[in-house]
């Protein structure tokens, strides 16, 4: 597969999902699937040390990416649970220092929840555990696959959406 994308070939197409679009998207999800099923172990065993629920780590990113403290109710319905189940959660994550709680400076009634300097160290040692796994993905690679891979990359990375996710890797 040749990257030969123009500008004007990043729009998404109008009209719904091209029968070869839908036959992209099962091949991707084909690799998807394979790194999740083999690549997953470090992470697994990262999630498991912490003892959180995954609605819980869900919180913890959506907090990571919030540019300003969420109220609860934002926090409960990023994460797609009721008002007293958020309430839990957030209370188990204070008291385990991964957020703080505060009152809403103009409405002391609302609660504002934000992600301590512990917290970001929970969501980086997930990343970390997440990133070894990929590498050891692509120790398994042949040199063609990896050319392939590296020119098909560069090109998605030229999306911005894309390109601010990168983790910054330290040269060997």
């Amino acid at each position: 597969m040749q990257a030969t994308a123009s500008p004007t070939d990043a729009q998404p197409l109008a009209g719904g999902t091209a029968p070869d679009d839908a036959a992209l998207a099962a091949d991707l999800y084909a690799l998807i699937a394979h790194v999740h099923k083999n690549c997953n172990a470090e992470l697994l065993d990262a999630v498991g040390g912490l003892e959180l629920s995954l609605t819980q780590i869900k919180l913890l990113h959506h907090l990571e990416d919030a540019s300003v403290a969420l109220t609860l109710k934002q926090g409960a319905e990023a994460v797609r649970v009721s008002l007293p189940a958020a309430s839990r959660l957030v209370d188990d994550l204070v008291t385990r220092g991964l957020i703080e709680r505060h009152e809403d400076a103009e409405d002391r009634r609302m609660k504002r929840i934000r992600l301590t300097a512990r917290g970001r160290l929970v969501i980086a040692r997930l990343n970390a555990a997440r990133l070894t796994g990929l590498e050891q993905f692509v120790t398994t690679l042949n040199r063609r696959e990896r050319q392939q891979l590296t020119a098909l990359l560069s090109t998605l990375l030229d999306r911005e959406e894309i390109a601010i996710l990168r983790p910054q890797v330290e040269a060997a």
